[in-house]
């Protein structure tokens, strides 16, 4: 075969399928597209039933969801979480999945099981199900949005000062609600009293401390030992990010959520 002929055998097959070269240029580009799409720690936002769907995957391997079922989406959310089995793989799934809904009593928390893909590098979709409850199944397509960057580093200054937001924590809600993290050494204040009762409050040692592989703040909450309520005593870990605003007139969005190793949980939604 003489050099001119492959020459031209060369540029058909660049221009037929735009893929493969001749030198090797093109190879890396069809192996891209071969290799599968796996599910890495991130935050996501989507939709499920057709109302806001959050969720968080932490380099840890912890995963939380958030959805706000109720109207409007600043309000409320149903709280998901378990660990990933299969992270930094083409499929996960959730071991210990816990399902907190909103407006239940404390230890009224489901069980279930879940598995996750991503169909697209900036997405993740997943399906969750449980047993013996009327919401049997969700399903979920979320994607990093434009506001937040996972992959940039995490500031304590981001978080550090004060907050004010709604607090829920499944049987109520509290609006205006102050939460606030020292700029120096990440530890929350004292809360103000919450609940049916008025005697819900975490107490210190609470912390907001920096995850050094992604954009997020791990939280650690102590509740103290409050006569009624189901919260009392009880230590609570989450994660907290910290996007840019979509209000108005506000820069920052503040985003939490924390719950107990049996899965009862509280979150928290602030811009400022």
């Amino acid at each position: 075969m003489n050099f001119r002929y492959l020459s031209t055998l060369c540029l058909l097959w660049t221009a037929t399928l735009g893929l493969l070269g001749c030198g090797g240029g093109g190879g890396n580009d069809a192996k891209k597209l071969s290799e599968p799409l796996l599910v890495l720690p991130g935050v996501f936002w989507g939709t499920a039933a057709d109302k806001e769907f959050i969720g968080i995957i932490t380099p840890a391997s912890q995963w939380y969801g958030l959805h706000y079922l109720a109207e409007p989406s600043f309000s409320d959310p149903d709280i998901y979480s378990g660990s990933l089995n299969g992270l930094g793989k083409e499929n996960a799934a959730v071991s210990g999945l816990r399902y907190f809904q909103l407006s239940t009593v404390y230890n009224n928390v489901f069980t279930g099981s879940g598995a996750f893909t991503s169909p697209d590098s900036s997405k993740l979709s997943g399906e969750i199900n449980f047993n013996g409850i009327a919401k049997q199944k969700t399903s979920f397509v979320a994607s990093q949005n434009n506001y937040y960057n996972f992959t940039q580093a995490s500031r304590l200054g981001d978080i550090a000062n004060t907050w004010i937001g709604r607090l829920s924590y499944g049987e109520g809600s509290a609006s205006s609600f102050a939460f606030t993290v020292s700029p120096t050494t990440g530890v929350i204040n004292d809360s103000a009293s919450f609940g049916l009762a008025l005697d819900c409050k975490w107490i210190s040692p609470s912390t907001a401390a920096i995850n050094s592989e992604g954009n997020i703040f791990m939280l650690e909450l102590t509740m103290a030992d409050a006569t009624s309520c189901g919260f009392k005593k009880q230590k609570l870990t989450g994660v907290a990010i910290v996007q840019a605003s979509p209000v108005a007139g506000k820069t920052q969005r503040l985003i939490w959520v924390a719950t107990t190793p049996t899965g009862q949980g509280m979150s928290f939604k602030a811009d400022r």
